[in-house]
């Protein structure tokens, strides 16, 4: 039976990625996992027809109270949950407490043939406790292997890295061609590429190394400045290289902090919130209280056609996509943005002037890919239904801030300020959203409605 509290928390949950927590009546946490979405994931527990002699319902028979930390990527989930689980030994996370049970990862030097000479070259893998002796770099332990893995799996994809034994290495060289992983890009494929991998190769794995020693910021800061220094010496394509691995960590690991700041504080995200929208009162004037609902939107359309509106929506500084709208342009067929976003602007705010329209709830900021001229048309629509919300355009190019007080001004706060990275954020999701509508709706005019 699921305790009224503990139903109660369920439907409050967020749809981010976190680390949730289950405790028995006694307070004693008995189990801890990770989601892509906390609330598609803890809900599950509670709805499934579980079997009775199963792990998991007694479990969820087990389970008392739940919490949850929410975080801001799927790597901090993993990194989370395997503090969590190795600091707390939660009894349904770990069926074995014995320490050889334990998972670690480790890093070890084989010397293979390397262009004719006898090299050394690191690898990785996970490996049990007695073989500890066996690795120069190793991290853990991990009681639960499941999450490890998968840390490994996801670092891999960012910075690959060889783990195949030395006879699998001299097949493949003899073969002439990489394995799988080499084919797929984990493994840059030192049997087969030789050398010229190397320094890239010893690049990845130092920077795994820092992942798991926990010194991310450092670990991107050198990597930017190694970008910067071949940039300004016109080495263009190593600087490529390194863009093009910070944007695939970027891709995972988001705003990358480490699990003692969210054990410090589970409400670190909340916080961080309330940090941009405070510096959004600082660095633009015609925000004068803390936006707390804050609607961006944009315009995506080739040529007037299948022209569509998107909105994304900030409650309390986070973004919220249960608060996404969608709008399909129905008074313009040719390319007219300034028109688009007029009448987005005004479909919009009628909902909360028109008494047979649900209200949505009125914003507290709007925000406008673009710049003056889009800021000017939404203040018409904004204007014609007697309304007076604070609104802002942000034009691309240089980042800039565009606002209206008695004369258009623009203003540039730099792009790593807390409200700007707001901002920045918001802009490119509505953005994604708006192109993602675009492209439905322009497959469903080329190939029809889906079966």
């Amino acid at each position: 039976m699921v305790s009224s509290n503990l139903k109660e928390k369920l439907k409050d949950l967020p749809t981010t990625p976190g680390v949730y927590i289950y405790e028995d009546a006694g307070g004693e946490i008995i189990y801890v996992g990770k989601a892509k979405n906390l609330r598609s994931r803890v809900s599950s527990y509670f709805r499934l027809n579980l079997d009775k002699s199963s792990k998991t319902f007694a479990l969820v028979e087990k389970t008392n109270d739940m919490r949850f930390i929410e975080v801001d990527s799927e790597l901090e989930a993993l990194i989370l949950e395997a503090e969590l689980i190795k600091k707390h030994l939660p009894q349904f996370n770990i069926s074995l407490k014995d320490d050889k049970s334990y998972l670690y990862v480790g890093i070890k030097s084989e010397k293979v043939d390397l262009d004719g000479k006898a090299t050394n070259i690191q690898k990785i893998e996970t490996f049990r406790k007695p073989d500890t002796t066996k690795y120069q770099y190793f991290y853990g332990p991990f009681p639960d292997g499941g999450s490890v893995k998968q840390l490994v799996r996801t670092l891999r994809k960012i910075l690959p890295f060889r783990d195949c034994s030395v006879a699998k290495y001299n097949k493949y060289k003899k073969l002439g061609t990489p394995c799988l992983y080499g084919h797929i890009n984990l493994c840059p494929a030192p049997c087969v590429n030789g050398s010229a991998i190397m320094p890239v190769y010893k690049n990845n794995i130092k920077a795994i190394k820092s992942i798991l020693s926990g010194k991310t910021s450092k670990l991107i800061n050198a990597l930017e400045k190694q970008m910067r220094s071949f940039a300004t010496s016109e080495n263009f394509e190593k600087a490529a290289e390194i863009r093009n691995t910070l944007n695939k960590f970027n891709y995972v690991r988001q705003s990358f902090r480490l699990p003692a700041e969210y054990i410090e504080n589970p409400y670190l995200l909340d916080d961080l919130a309330k940090s941009a929208l405070e510096d959004l009162v600082k660095i633009v004037p015609v925000i004068k209280q803390l936006p707390t609902r804050i609607e961006c939107y944009d315009i995506s359309n080739i040529s007037g056609k299948e022209a569509v509106g998107s909105m994304v929506t900030a409650i309390n500084g986070r973004i919220d996509k249960r608060e996404y709208k969608r709008f399909k342009i129905r008074t313009k067929n040719t390319a007219d943005d300034f028109f688009m976003i007029r009448e987005v602007i005004y479909r919009r705010l009628s909902h909360e002037t028109n008494e047979k329209k649900n209200s949505w709830g009125l914003p507290s900021l709007v925000v406008l890919d673009g710049g003056k001229g889009q800021l000017s048309s939404a203040m018409e629509a904004m204007t014609k239904l007697n309304l007076d919300i604070p609104m802002i355009g942000l034009a691309k190019k240089e980042e800039t801030v565009v606002y209206y007080d008695n004369g258009f001004y623009g203003i540039n706060p730099g792009v790593d300020s807390p409200g700007m990275r707001l901002l920045i954020n918001l802009r490119d999701e509505s953005h994604r959203f708006a192109q993602k509508y675009h492209h439905m709706l322009r497959s469903k005019k080329i190939f029809g409605p889906s079966q």
